[in-house]
């Protein structure tokens, strides 16, 4: 009987040694690593088409003007990080040599999309830079092929006079994303 109570008595003595041993193997040890993140300036700018097509057609009355022919088609795409407080824009101008066809102007308008900065307003493009999207921050359009700011190009007749039959004309349009 002596030797079963020395068991019994010897089982809680192993329980408790095995619980304090079991504390010490859980327990860990922590390190610290410090870690050095930066985040680049940058700005991209790219459009889903790299031609736009506009052409004045008869009118279908006689001794009418003909109609304004728009395109929007195409959308800028644009990728951007600021400093804090910084903003970028769009312009857009003719490529120096460039203008649109005799008796006509060429006019944009950009929308962008929420949280992409916001519309200028339409311009009659010329060789001068001007602003078609203003306060863009931090954002990325989205590549899809309705992604970003949709432009909207109208070739607007201003002096039907000036018009010559058979004139066609290929211009460069230039797109630049600057800080503002």
């Amino acid at each position: 009987m002596r030797s079963k109570m020395r068991s019994l008595k010897a089982v809680p003595a192993a329980a408790l040694c095995a619980f304090i041993l079991s504390g010490q193997i859980r327990s860990a040890t922590t390190v610290n690593s410090a870690v050095s993140v930066s985040i680049a300036s940058f700005c991209l700018i790219a459009v889903t088409s790299s031609s736009v097509s506009l052409t004045i057609t008869n009118p279908s009355t006689p001794g009418s003007v003909p109609a304004n022919t728009t395109n929007s088609s195409t959308y800028a795409q644009y990728s951007s990080t600021v400093a804090s407080g910084v903003t970028r824009r769009i312009t857009a101008a003719w490529e120096t040599g460039n203008s649109a066809p005799s008796g006509c102007d060429l006019r944009l308008q950009a929308t962008p999309g929420s949280g992409q900065g916001s519309s200028a307003g339409q311009i009659v493009v010329s060789t001068t830079a001007q602003n078609i999207v203003t306060g863009i921050g931090g954002c990325a359009t989205g590549t899809g092929a309705t992604s970003g700011a949709q432009l909207a190009f109208t070739l607007f007749i201003n002096a039907m006079t000036s018009l010559v039959a058979g004139q066609s004309t290929s211009a460069t349009l230039t797109l630049t994303m600057t800080d503002s």
